[in-house]
């Protein structure tokens, strides 16, 4: 099974490439906006490592995180799916980080925090509904970062899914989770709805 992963939801993305059976390649850079700049490079790269072996899944991380940066890869995805035959999938990138009954929790702005509770629920609560959880924390947030915000203290701190532990969670996948997962549409997961802007005229008077 050969594999490429892709993970831009957070800034510390990555992209790694599973060959028959060993990662072959894999690139990490940084990023906030501008995930295209980074992710093209990577892409020929790994795409140059694949040779003639063909491509059976691309694993885009859907998330939680950056919205903007997980259509980047959603749709750089598309398009190399298109051209290789690959399935597209998206996998939680949370799913990797999960331990135990431990919550996964990072800051949702706005007020609240974006909490993975151990049966994989994922939802925006306010600081004191976190802190009446009774499970471990994990978080994604730096060190101290919850503590300043009147969260208690995580007992993992600084925790960034990764492109490798995308292939990873899907090896660990039954033959029966993998092809429901395959069977989904591929979309960012949203802690809220969408935002739409509506314009400020309609569209026949500008």
């Amino acid at each position: 099974m050969n594999l490429l992963a892709i993970e831009t939801s957070v800034p510390q993305a990555s992209l790694c490439l599973y060959r028959d059976g060993q990662y072959i390649t894999q690139a990490c850079w940084q990023a906030e906006r501008n995930h295209d700049a980074h992710l093209f490079p990577a892409l020929q790269k790994a795409m140059d490592a694949l040779q003639d072996a063909s491509l059976d899944f691309i694993l885009i991380g859907s998330g939680p995180g950056s919205y903007g940066g997980v259509r980047v890869a959603l749709a750089a995805g598309v398009g190399l799916a298109t051209v290789t035959g690959a399935r597209l999938v998206a996998l939680e990138s949370w799913a990797q980080l999960a331990e135990g009954n431990a919550c996964i929790i990072s800051d949702a702005r706005r007020g609240g925090w974006t909490v993975r509770l151990p049966d994989g629920t994922i939802e925006v609560m306010p600081p004191e509904q976190v802190n009446t959880l009774n499970y471990p924390l994990y978080s994604t947030e730096a060190p101290g970062a919850l503590e300043n915000k009147g969260i208690r203290k995580a007992e993992k701190e600084g925790l960034i899914p990764t492109a490798e532990g995308l292939i990873q969670t899907w090896l660990t996948l039954s033959p029966e989770a993998r092809a429901a997962a395959a069977e989904k549409p591929a979309e960012p997961i949203y802690v809220r709805p969408p935002h739409i802007t509506k314009a400020i005229r309609k569209p026949w008077e500008i």
